[in-house]
């Protein structure tokens, strides 16, 4: 029983994500129970395939992710459509820049898990996981046993060298771990057990994405949208929340159907504040005398990207709309990933957000490593010129089209 009440608590913190048509608050921040942690991770001997498939090239351990799927049967795993959903991960996470300049600094590891049924549905089967859709009408939303999700994420770095220890830690601190859904609903969460900051400033916590392997939308429109968005929702998901710990820049402005959304509370100013502080969420701003677009303070970190004429054509200003809010949160360019992943003009990363995940990915393979802005943009305007900056100048008159239903991020609500 006490081993069941601390997978309990452990698994309250991490599903406290409660974010689709969800106006519920929670507290976002409960100690993980490293002990329950370590207990299930030695009992996880079904799971027990694992692989380690780009390793990385450059100096220090490497920064580490995990990709699983969940909802492939015996013959889907023995026929090599697992495989091929895993591939189609690594593919997508390597689909554009930063990552991949970056790949010299990841580890991936994968693990091969088999569920007794195929597909995941609304309700919690007998799949490898236990993922599914708990509110398949009305949300994106997307839970699972995180517990062993971590548990074969630290079975996996300990296979290839890592002491129980260092993979544990890790694990609760930095991996980020992809679960591919053997489904093609639209959907896409990321979760995370522990959020902090290093004594020199560097975010701290781990990262799990939710996502279906072949989430197909029909969006109708001037900008609309038909196909399979995965490789958007894994930039979007796995890159951007769980590498790059930003912040969605999308809003919801239709005051009838999201009236919540127009002005944030207290409350969530509170979280946003304290989330910034640890290093979170470093591509979103919060003003609440200003309500257009407006100048970068000389005070943002942002500010050096802002006037750096290299940047020019990205626009980079504070433009009203982010963290689903229609006022008093900004972004930093008009289009970008993190805005939709539906729009095609909105398919990249702003330099903002690319220098917050190079520097996160630095920073993990090698502690050692500190930021310098120049050396920066010297990777970036070398590695980014022909893909990283697509969709700058364009008509800023011209509106941002968004799903009818957005996929759901942990920073959506900040109900955590």
């Amino acid at each position: 029983m006490a081993f069941e009440m601390k997978i309990y608590k452990l698994l309250i913190f991490l599903f406290a994500v409660l974010l689709a048509s969800c106006s519920k608050e929670e507290d976002f921040h409960v100690d993980v129970d490293e002990s329950a942690l370590l207990t299930h991770t030695d009992s996880v001997v079904a799971l027990s395939s694992y692989d380690h498939i780009v390793t990385h090239t450059a100096q220090g351990k490497g920064y580490p992710i995990v990709i699983m799927a969940d909802g492939y049967d015996a013959t889907e795993v023995n026929n090599g459509t697992y495989d091929k959903a895993i591939q189609k991960a690594v593919d997508a996470l390597f689909d554009r820049e930063p990552m991949v300049s970056l790949r010299p600094y990841l580890d991936i590891y994968t693990v091969k898990a088999v569920s007794a049924r195929s597909g995941i549905g609304s309700v919690k089967s007998n799949t490898a996981f236990s993922s599914y859709f708990p509110d398949i009408e009305n949300s994106s939303e997307v839970k699972g046993d995180s517990l062993t999700i971590m548990a074969c994420a630290e079975k996996a770095l300990q296979n290839y060298g890592y002491s129980k220890q260092e993979a544990r830690s890790l694990v609760l601190e930095h991996c980020l771990m992809i679960v591919l859904l053997n489904s093609s609903r639209y959907a896409g969460v990321t979760y995370f057990c522990k959020i902090g900051k290093s004594s020199d400033g560097y975010p701290v916590g781990n990262a799990i994405s939710y996502i279906p392997i072949s989430p197909v939308i029909n969006v109708k429109g001037q900008y609309g949208f038909k196909g399979d968005v995965f490789n958007e929702l894994i930039q979007h998901e796995a890159v951007g929340h769980g590498i790059g710990k930003l912040g969605d820049e999308y809003w919801y402005d239709d005051v009838k159907e999201y009236p919540q959304y127009q002005t944030p509370t207290e409350y969530v100013i509170r979280q946003y504040n304290s989330i910034f502080a640890n290093g979170y969420m470093q591509n979103i701003h919060y003003d609440a005398e200003v309500e257009g677009i407006h100048d970068v303070e000389s005070s943002s970190w942002i500010y050096a990207f802002a006037q750096d004429e290299r940047y020019i054509t990205e626009y980079i200003r504070w433009y009203p709309g982010a963290y689903v809010y229609t006022y008093k949160f900004f972004r930093p360019t008009y289009f970008s990933v993190m805005n939709s992943t539906i729009d095609t003009r909105n398919n990249t990363f702003n330099a903002p957000s690319r220098a917050t995940i190079y520097r996160n990915v630095r920073r993990v393979a090698d502690p050692s490593w500190q930021w310098d802005y120049e050396e920066f943009v010297d990777f970036d305007q070398y590695n980014s010129s022909t893909s990283a900056a697509k969709g700058a100048g364009v008509d800023m008159d011209t509106p941002i089209v968004m799903p009818t239903q957005m996929h759901v991020s942990p920073f959506s609500r900040m109900q955590y």
